[in-house]
């Protein structure tokens, strides 16, 4: 029986993650100050919050402030600024179990719902109907305050040895710069403006962990930039894993990242997979209008044809690092953990099942780039994250058909390597 052992290091440094940026994953609309469920005491406010009527705040932090708000993100003019308690569990650079805390700006409360955004840069609606998964209670809430919290912090950064900034990206699915940003923005909408311009600083100061060179103000931007688009980016792929998650919803997620960051090295993979998005949703509208018959009553070859088309609600998890992404542990197939399940199987195991009657079916669909459920990674604690395509399944499916090892260059040549499949598998 195979085995495989999940590494449990790595996946809880991003329990911290994984727990506060839940269910909204793109930016949300702009809302008005006004709209604030809560708004901050009046002690905590100054006249004139404006970006225009503050010239204590430097123009480059200005155009930095309005760039951000020009993202489609929530204001985050006089937000409350909360603790939330995740649990008590070991994280990197603990020496032992410690409570654990995220921090967000509130921006709607009704009781038994708080909807925030994140220092992640996520919207996350917290219910006392969904609680936290490591405490099993609703999730606790403290007001804090912004500006004390915001001068420990820069203490605690400008006091860090160079392996510690050597080490401040590992773990994270938002970047340490990303978190510094929101917090700086957050501290202008507040009012608190000498920490806003002082966070600026910090992060202008901030070396780039490729040149080691200090980003200044011109390379901010884009440094912001390129970690708002990588942190985006992670999320969209990781949740093609959720089937709870529509094929337009993840669509949205891309045309918003290669809106907002044209310039970043993730433009061309949004752009594209916005591409592939958009024909598998016209696909699925169109096979939605057929009048789709019980596999039974099907031919062989229409059978095959449906269970093909059927790979791209294929869905398994990877549960070992490193590895690979089986696409055989799909929840109809009894998961990771083999138990007994009802039902023919997920459409891999089905089209296993049929043999080789599949195989020239299988063979013709081995370049179809559409995506599948399954994510696969090298390590969950970076962005290693690619969505295994069902012309992947075909080949895999293939290999568990008949079992000879043979690899062919589909990438380089599709239609070769097809023909060189045929007759190999096929003899013609």
């Amino acid at each position: 029986m195979r085995r495989t052992f999940p590494l449990a290091l790595p996946a809880i440094l991003l329990l911290q993650s994984a727990c506060s940026d839940k269910p909204d994953s793109s930016p949300q609309t702009q809302s008005s100050a006004s709209n604030s469920a809560v708004a901050l005491p009046e002690a905590d406010k100054s006249d004139g919050q404006s970006i225009s009527s503050k010239p204590s705040l430097s123009a480059h932090s200005r155009a930095l402030f309005e760039w951000f708000d020009s993202l489609g993100v929530p204001n985050l003019d006089n937000r409350n600024y909360l603790q939330i308690y995740l649990g008590t569990y070991w994280a990197l650079g603990d020496d032992k179990e410690k409570p654990q805390y995220s921090n967000v700006f509130l921006l709607e409360s009704n009781g038994s719902e708080k909807k925030a955004f994140t220092l992640g840069m996520r919207t996350v609606t917290y219910s006392d109907e969904n609680p936290n998964m490591l405490t099993g209670r609703p999730y606790e809430f403290k007001e804090v305050n912004l500006r004390k919290d915001v001068i420990r912090r820069l203490k605690h950064l400008r006091s860090r040895t160079p392996e510690e900034n050597r080490l401040r990206h590992i773990g994270r699915q938002s970047s340490e710069l990303m978190e510094l940003f929101i917090l700086a923005r957050g501290c202008f909408g507040a009012g608190h403006y000498q920490e806003a311009e002082e966070l600026i600083t910090y992060m202008s100061e901030t070396p780039d962990l490729k040149t080691q060179e200090p980003l200044g103000k011109e390379g901010l931007q884009n440094a912001l930039a390129e970690d708002m688009a990588k942190s985006f980016m992670w999320k969209a792929v990781r949740d093609f894993s959720d089937p709870e998650i529509p094929r337009q919803d993840l669509l949205q997620r891309f045309r918003e990242i290669a809106k907002h960051f044209p310039q970043s090295s993730q433009a061309v993979r949004a752009r594209e997979s916005a591409e592939i998005l958009i024909r598998m949703i016209q696909e699925d509208e169109a096979h939605a209008q057929k009048k789709v018959r019980p596999l039974e009553e099907m031919t062989v070859q229409e059978q095959v044809a449906e269970l093909i088309y059927q790979l791209r609600d294929q869905n398994a998890t990877q549960h070992s690092q490193p590895g690979s992404c089986d696409i055989f542990d799909d929840p109809r197939d009894g998961g990771w953990i083999p138990r007994q399940v009802e039902g023919k199987g997920s459409p891999a195991t089905q089209l296993v099942k049929m043999g080789d009657v599949a195989l020239e079916q299988l063979i013709d669909a081995v370049d179809d780039n559409s995506f599948t459920r399954c994510v696969g990674f090298h390590r969950n604690f970076y962005f290693s994250h690619h969505v295994i395509r069902v012309g992947e399944c075909c080949q895999t499916i293939i290999d568990r058909i008949q079992l000879t090892g043979r690899r062919f260059d589909i990438e380089g040549n599709p239609q070769r390597a097809k023909a060189a499949m045929k007759i190999w598998y096929l003899g013609n």
